[in-house]
């Protein structure tokens, strides 16, 4: 009996070892992926957006530029269907629809929806780490030509919701997938980026317009 149970808490004991061992490698992979990622001139990046609604007989298509600005300010600049822009600063969100002349402004955290919907693009393209540590629980697998990192809510309540990030061996993603809790999927297409002054000046002034200054 005693031996038997020797035998158990070594298992329980290796069993252990291995689940930090790749709790760490996990970790590390994620690091080590941002750190490839991290830029600190202005990011500009094309995007194919694809959304499956329920409710709707077609998938819905849409269009734009993502810009990055280091170390806090990320634009998203719909132009199809209709033109809108949204944008992070620090931890607010800002909304602008131009045609309507509306404006929206809000805090970002973990139990607003959107701000999980959208805090994953900052995250990314400004490969901000600590972002996407705070917003998400992060499970990272890497193989030999992809690496997928799958997010979750914190919240519990919000099990169903999850997105899927990949993008090719040590290079920045190309695919999100979003899943809403009520099922919707958004999928997000990104493409090569262009970096330097003129994107700069160009999310600076997107981003005043956002704003109304």
């Amino acid at each position: 009996m005693d031996g038997c149970t020797g035998k158990m808490s070594k298992i329980s004991i290796i069993l252990f070892l291995i689940a930090i061992s790749n709790a760490s490698f996990a970790e590390d992979s994620v690091s080590s992926l941002m750190q490839k990622m991290q830029k600190n001139k202005a990011v500009k990046m094309a995007y194919q957006e694809i959304r499956t609604l329920e409710l709707m007989d077609k998938p819905w298509h849409g269009s734009g530029f993502m810009y990055s600005i280091a170390p806090d300010l990320m634009i998203r600049e719909q132009l199809k269907p209709q033109r809108l822009l949204m944008a992070i600063k620090g931890d607010s969100m800002y909304y602008f629809d131009p045609e309507n002349n509306i404006r929206h402004q809000a805090e970002m955290n973990e139990d607003n929806p959107l701000s999980l919907n959208i805090a994953v693009f900052k995250a990314l393209i400004a490969a901000d780490e600590a972002l996407l540590k705070r917003m998400y629980s992060i499970e990272f697998t890497a193989k030999a030509e992809r690496w997928l990192m799958k997010l979750k809510s914190k919240q519990p309540l919000k099990s169903r919701f999850n997105i899927v990030v990949s993008g090719l061996k040590d290079l920045p993603a190309d695919t999100i997938i979003t899943q809403q809790e009520d099922g919707d999927l958004s999928e997000f297409l990104l493409q090569s980026s262009l970096s330097g002054i003129e994107v700069e000046q160009k999310a600076e002034r997107l981003f005043e317009e956002l704003v109304g200054e």
